[in-house]
């Protein structure tokens, strides 16, 4: 037990006034005499034993009344257990109200935001209106970064809606820290309100500060269950006019409970191209493909919706894609055009061939092309190695043909340098292609599906080779075999280098070196390797994410500006943007408010088709029990920090006692009186 004002304690000296009343208040009693006294002897000690412990009595009685009243004008108390908490005149209290949108979901008291809202209300009623107040959410306001009246925190309060922001419980716990760092003379405490879900509670970067004492205020949805769309990606790496496009969405049931027959629709430019029914068990997903059909080239815009309550964000996924005219191919000849690549890219008209001779090269077009075919050039001068490097860094993909003379030293000096396979000799032995990757869109559709995968049949006719450059390659390189041969060696590769794509053959396209060009494989190997060519910007983007956004070569000139629109024109910004080479990358930050589809502008011309979502971090519901999250707590040794167990309670008198012990004043009166009660009861009923 421990007092508020400890000095109320020399009161206890007043314990020596009934005392001396006691010793000096002595009966003097006159005798009478008789002349039988014995009866009256006998009656006589009596009356006085009796006389004397009433006496004693009543002064037990004044002195425990008195000691009472002074206990209870020193406010005695029992601390609270595991309590760091310092006295002082004033407190500092920084409170997060989680406003993310997994508080929509429903309590027992209307939505968890409100819920959080209540609880917010009631720990600042645990309070003196002298002390101060921090409101924190998840929009991370810098007006929210300091401190406020009583009066003032309950009026921001009322502002606090559903946001799509969202922080894990490190950040929340050190802004709240670089606040209450500053009133280092005051009592200092921090709540966190929250459902505390395991996607953003359950690892911990921060360093504790013991000085602050930190309570994790959990509230429960009563339903933890949710349907959202989680991704979707095209089975095809580009989209044309007129030809039938796949798209693949992938959609979580977050739930205790099978889900059958769930519709999910697929709107283009806000018109429903598809529709497609879902089966997806309990906490399980379901993939689904949505093929769809656009006729018109250019930007396109997208969304994926399914239908759900009460967390409804994430029912919609946004996203945009171009539809290609045309891709632009440039030929860079050593020896004169080939006449299999004009013969081939002749018969498609999304396909634009470019042909120029490596002498007469013109080296600021090349961020004009999709993809760049290097054919037969007998070597890399250092300009063009130095261009071509600049190109596949920014994001270009090249295809190397090498030249039956080729110089060796100069090739493997420049794919030294975007980190590729090198070549070596020509080895005259006769071999033959007899391993493709299926899987790679190099090949898909090309072969008959059995039981879902391309299965190359056995009479197949595969490239013979006469002669050919060894390809070799260590582990470190990002190389990934798309042909190989029976002697173990590869046909064709592909390697990532930087933002690019470098892709190599052994062979030129001449018939002494193999039969692959006029082989059937031919064609859709060198069609597919101009479609994957084709730099695209991301599907979809997610808000908050500070990455930058890809959105070709085009730089806005003179005074003229990109600005980022709403399709309905409610919202415009002007995005940050940086030059890469030839790259041109656009910033948002944290400035898109909602999600949905936009395109990014240059005067009235459309640039770009650009998605938003929001993150779907917290569409798993899933939060942390009280005993999860105390384990989490003692799993790194946060002393500072507790969990609030209020059962029944309202949070302000749990707060009351954790701030000033359980108050014991009230009945050190109540006892005081008992025992004046008693003392009047003995004086009036104890005869002598």
């Amino acid at each position: 037990m421990q007092f508020v004002n400890p000095l109320y304690l020399f009161g206890l000296l007043a314990i020596a006034i009934p005392v001396i009343i006691h010793l000096f208040n002595f009966r003097r009693f006159r005798r009478i005499y008789f002349t039988n006294v014995r009866l009256l002897q006998e009656l006589k000690q009596q009356t006085q034993k009796q006389s004397q412990l009433r006496h004693l009595l009543i002064l037990a009685m004044r002195i425990l009344a008195v000691a009472s009243l002074v206990i209870a004008f020193a406010q005695p108390y029992i601390p609270f257990s595991d309590s760091n908490l310092k006295m002082a005149s004033r407190n500092a209290v920084s409170i997060f109200v989680d406003n993310s949108f997994s508080m929509e979901a429903t309590g027992t008291n209307g939505t968890l935001l409100d819920e959080s809202k209540l609880k917010a209300r009631e720990i600042v009623s645990a309070y003196k209106s002298t002390d101060l107040f921090q409101l924190l959410t998840c929009d991370f306001e810098g007006r929210h970064q300091r401190l406020v009246t009583r009066d003032e925190f309950l009026t921001m309060l009322e502002e606090v809606k559903i946001s799509p922001s969202v922080h894990s419980f490190s950040e929340i716990v050190r802004r709240q820290y670089d606040l209450l760092k500053s009133e280092a003379s005051a009592r200092r405490n921090s709540y966190l309100i929250s459902d505390f879900q395991k996607s953003s509670y359950s690892n911990i970067d921060f360093l504790q500060d013991s000085s602050i004492n930190t309570y994790l205020v959990p509230l429960k949805s009563s339903v933890v269950a949710n349907l959202y769309i989680d991704t979707c990606w095209f089975n095809q790496p580009t989209q044309q006019p007129g030809k039938t496009s796949l798209l693949t969405a992938r959609v979580w049931n977050k739930s205790e409970n099978d889900l059958e027959k769930i519709p999910l629709k697929l709107l283009i430019n806000n018109q429903q191209k598809s529709v497609a029914s879902l089966d997806i068990k309990a906490g399980m997903s379901s993939t689904v493909e949505l093929p769809f059909t656009v006729h018109q080239a250019g930007p396109q815009h997208g969304m994926l919706q399914v239908t759900d309550y009460p967390v409804t964000y994430d029912d919609k996924f946004y996203f945009s894609f171009d539809v290609l005219s045309s891709i632009n191919v440039l030929a860079i000849n050593g020896d004169g055009e080939n006449r299999f690549l004009n013969s081939l890219y002749a018969q498609d008209s999304s396909v634009r061939l470019t042909n120029m001779g490596e002498k007469s090269l013109e080296y600021g077009r090349l961020s004009q092309f999709d993809l760049i075919i290097l054919n037969e050039i007998p070597g890399f001068s250092t300009g063009l190695a130095e261009e071509i490097k600049r190109y596949v860094t920014n994001g270009g993909t090249i295809l190397i043909l090498p030249a039956a003379n080729a110089d060796l030293v100069s090739y493997n000096s420049f794919l030294s340098s975007v980190n590729s396979p090198s070549y070596q000799r020509i080895d005259t032995t006769d071999t033959k292609v007899v391993r493709l990757s299926e899987e790679s869109y190099l090949f898909r559709d090309v072969f008959e599906r059995q039981q879902g995968k391309q299965v190359i049949a056995a009479n197949t006719e595969l490239p013979k080779v006469r002669k050919y450059y060894p390809i070799v390659f260590s582990s470190a390189m990002l190389t990934v075999p798309l042909m190989g041969m029976l002697n173990g060696r590869e046909f064709l590769t592909l390697t990532s280098s930087g933002m690019g794509q470098v892709m190599q053959f052994t062979v030129p396209l001449d018939p002494a070196f193999s039969n692959f060009p006029q082989q059937a494989l031919f064609v859709p190997v060198l069609y597919n390797i101009a479609l994957i060519s084709h730099p695209s910007h991301n599907l979809y983007n997610f808000i908050g994410d500070n990455k930058g956004i890809r959105i070709g070569t085009a730089f806005p000139s003179g005074d003229k500006i990109y600005k980022i629109k709403s399709l309905n024109g409610d919202f415009d910004m002007i995005p940050q943007i940086n030059n890469a080479g030839n790259m041109v990358n656009i910033f948002v930050g944290n400035q898109i408010p909602m999600a949905g589809s936009f395109e990014l502008v240059n005067d009235k011309n459309v640039i770009a088709s650009i998605a938003f979502n929001y993150n779907r971090g917290e569409s798993d519901l899933t939060c942390n029990s009280i005993s999860e999250l105390e384990s989490i707590l003692d799993k790194f040794h946060l002393d500072s920090f507790r969990v609030l167990k209020t059962g029944q309670k309202p949070l302000n008198e749990v707060i009351a006692q954790i701030n000033s012990g359980t108050q014991l004043w009230k009945y050190f009166i109540w006892l005081a009186l008992l025992l004046l009660l008693a003392e009047i009861l003995l004086i009036r009923f104890f005869k002598k």
